[in-house]
């Protein structure tokens, strides 16, 4: 081997040297590249397994919460239903009456309308000097009660038994032929003013001074 070819040897032999070099320093590098993904990718993982288990829980806690509400809700309404159906069959007792008791039971309202409508002349004429007196106390039922108590209402009022009450115009009591759209009880319209006795109303009133009771009563302390 010339002089040449040794020196051409070497330097192939040292090209080789530090090829083989690099490629097991890029080996090295990549599996410790890997290796470092492989780490950060289990790391993210776990992140991730550990992120979706709290969102899981979460999840599981809020839906947990929903259906609570809406087991109230649902609860609420039923309850609110019953109470509601309680006083509405009161109410359809009520209009149900024998016919005597219902004619009783509308002249007591006449009559306390009629005494609430006086007072308030007395007290307006007292007070202000203000003629407030209308021309006519216009009785207003249900087209049913207008046909059935309406002159039965009448015939009370000019009985005499209003006078008790301070009423001296017992002409003034009339009965238009205008019906009101009610499910019972009466409206007295006093000129401008209204007096609402209608069973609704009536029962409206006692409802909000009755509910808890009721409800208490339905339902028992958990009400």
């Amino acid at each position: 081997m010339t002089g040449l070819e040794k020196v051409t040897g070497k330097i192939i032999a040292d090209a080789e040297a530090d090829a083989r070099a690099t490629l097991a320093a890029a080996q090295a590098d990549c599996e410790a590249a890997d290796a470092a993904a492989a780490a950060k990718t289990e790391a993210d993982c776990d992140g991730l397994r550990e992120s979706a288990g709290r969102e899981g829980e979460s999840l599981i806690r809020r839906a947990k919460s929903a259906a609570e509400m809406a087991r109230r809700d649902v609860l609420l309404e039923t309850r609110s239903g019953l109470v509601e159906e309680a006083y509405r069959q009161a109410e359809k007792e009520i209009r149900d009456l024998p016919a005597d008791k219902y004619a009783a039971l509308l002249t007591g309202m006449l009559k306390a309308a009629l005494r609430r409508q006086l007072e308030d002349e007395q007290e307006s004429m007292r007070l202000y000097g203000e003629n407030i007196t209308p021309a006519a106390y216009e009785i207003l039922l249900n087209a049913r009660d207008r046909k059935t108590y309406g002159q039965q209402l009448l015939d009370a009022v000019n009985a005499g038994s209003f006078a008790k009450i301070g009423l001296t115009r017992q002409d003034a009591v009339k009965l238009p032929n205008e019906t009101a759209d009610i499910t019972g009880g009466l409206i007295l319209r006093c000129g401008e003013v209204e007096i609402n006795c209608s069973l609704r109303m009536m029962f409206d009133e006692v409802r909000r001074r009755t509910e808890g009771r009721v409800s208490g009563i339905l339902f028992g302390r958990d009400a």
